[in-house]
């Protein structure tokens, strides 16, 4: 009766850790091969009749984007080998803050640069900087990193590289001028509305995209741990979710190659609050497992 219960549960657990990797590494190595693809191909065929490609924000945006990726990748590989996949705050808020300057792409690309220059803002190597790396990007972000929730000065944080970059082209182009040496208007700020209008217009839209970002991040995120919690009923006895937890730790133990031991510390707070069974025997149960399993397989 009771291995009913369980061990689905465990299944769950591990195959939801894996399929979230997995997710991660497919999206991850795509970002990083379009990104940087695109942009050696860029700087392999400029030959001086326009602004050299540094200078674009799509440029720079998908530079950040292949470096978040870049960091995230070797702790998707660890997720998939040790079936635990948890990433540092600081690599969330990265890929959050590449999610959000590559929605501004996207959008910027279909609203503004498709209208003024044509279908070449959508085609060839802008189809990969401008539509497909962005929609990589933002799938990555809202549906790998869904257990960890923003709060709303992190989401004003993640728009600081918009703004530098923002301040840098009024400078340049405003302040200096093409003619002093500066940049040209290559983003045409001042070719339809007011430049005072325009700063307005491109920092709205910054607040929005992050906003709309934040939105939806944090619901998926809340929508996960509901997930988690349901997956134990009410009635279930604390000595089977020791038993749950127990298994758990001889399953990754069984997996144990090094000396870093994952433990979804994170999955046992919900738990213990659920429940009211300490933390402490929640981890105690699964570092006996993970023990156990090590002993297990290092005396055969």
């Amino acid at each position: 009766m009771r291995r009913n219960i369980i061990k689905p549960k465990k299944k769950y657990l591990i195959a939801l850790e894996e399929t979230r990797s997995i997710v991660a590494l497919v999206a991850g190595i795509l970002i990083f091969v379009c990104a940087l693809m695109s942009i050696f191909y860029m700087a392999e065929n400029y030959k001086g009749n326009y602004e050299y490609p540094l200078k674009y924000f799509t440029v720079l945006s998908n530079i950040l984007s292949a470096v978040a990726a870049a960091f995230m990748i070797p702790y998707a590989v660890e997720g998939i080998r040790k079936k635990r996949f948890v990433l540092p705050r600081w690599i969330v808020l990265f890929q959050y803050t590449a999610a959000n300057c590559l929605a501004i792409t996207l959008v910027s690309a279909l609203t503004l640069i498709l209208p003024a220059h044509g279908a070449m803002a959508v085609s060839g190597i802008n189809f990969l900087l401008h539509i497909i790396t962005p929609a990589l990007t933002i799938a990555l972000f809202q549906c790998v990193e869904t257990g960890v929730e923003f709060k709303c000065s992190e989401s004003l944080l993640t728009l600081i590289p918009y703004w530098v970059y923002m301040a840098v082209y009024f400078f340049m182009v405003i302040i200096i001028g093409e003619k002093n040496g500066g940049w040209s208007d290559f983003y045409m700020a001042q070719a339809f509305l007011p430049i005072w209008i325009t700063v307005l217009l491109m920092i709205v839209i910054g607040f929005v995209i992050s906003t709309i970002l934040f939105i939806i991040h944090n619901k998926l995120a809340k929508r996960f741990w509901k997930y988690i919690e349901k997956m134990w009923s009410d009635s279930i006895e604390p000595t089977q979710l020791l038993i749950e937890s127990f298994g758990l730790g001889r399953y990754i133990g069984a997996k144990y190659t090094d000396g870093d031991l994952s433990l979804p510390l994170d999955i046992f707070k919900v738990i213990s609050k659920q429940y009211g069974i300490p933390l402490d025997n929640l981890t105690k149960a699964y570092i006996k497992g993970a023990l156990d399993a090590i002993e297990e397989r290092d005396s055969q």
